[in-house]
């Protein structure tokens, strides 16, 4: 019975992380209607653990049931993407400022080193790669902060934040300004200025908003 109950847990564990991948990366794409039968089969999984992850993403809003009981994937829409980057840009604008005050040599060379990655892809058009090259930066940067409650209210956005820059990947592309962006977030790191790291990230952050929302402007008028 334990061992029943223990893979359950999993098959749903598999199941909410499946069904989340193919949200933030766009293969179940906004406002697409989603059924049961065929998320189980395109999972491989039985109905009651999809429908345990199905209630864990409907909380999360990546999910919408609507009154009639269809299921679809949560639009996206720019209400919900400015609120969202104008939180992140708070939070990680503080984070950045406590990184340059802890951050150690070795720690700016791993930040250089994330940076010439996010170039390389950039420079090849591996549009997933770069976003998740600077999903990397961003996450050292976090653990070097040594915040905790920072750290973990942006990780409660983060996969929407991921979401929402996976778009931009995917029905357009970033402006080389990012790159520079980067540059200026690492260098008052390195220089231990944590009131320029920290408005270098928010501007980078909110530079990032105005990318998304361009793209979610650009569909609605293919689309109208």
């Amino acid at each position: 019975m334990i061992n029943g109950v223990k893979h359950r847990v999993l098959t749903k564990d598999i199941a909410y992380s499946g069904l989340k991948e193919k949200i933030i990366y766009g293969e179940l794409k906004p406002d697409q209607v989603v059924r049961e039968e065929s998320l189980a089969t395109l999972l491989g999984i039985s109905r009651t653990p999809l429908r345990e992850a199905i209630q864990m993403l409907e909380m999360e809003e990546f999910l919408v049931r609507h009154p009639n009981g269809r299921l679809t994937v949560a639009n996206v829409t720019k209400e919900e993407v400015e609120e969202i980057f104008t939180v992140r840009s708070m939070l990680e604008g503080n984070i950045a400022k406590h990184a340059a005050r802890n951050a150690t040599e070795k720690d700016v060379e791993k930040l250089a080193q994330y940076l010439e990655k996010i170039r390389q892809s950039f420079k090849l058009g591996y549009t997933q790669e770069f976003v998740s090259f600077g999903n990397e930066f961003h996450d050292y940067i976090c653990e070097i902060s040594g915040l905790t409650t920072s750290v973990r209210l942006l990780n409660m956005v983060k996969d929407h934040v991921n979401r929402y820059c996976r778009f931009v990947s995917l029905y357009g592309k970033w402006s080389p300004e990012a790159d520079e962006e980067h540059d200026l977030i690492l260098h008052h790191i390195k220089e231990k200025n944590g009131v320029g790291a920290e408005l270098a990230m928010k501007e980078h952050i909110l530079s990032s908003l105005s990318a998304v929302l361009e793209r979610i402007e650009e569909l609605e008028k293919a689309e109208g």
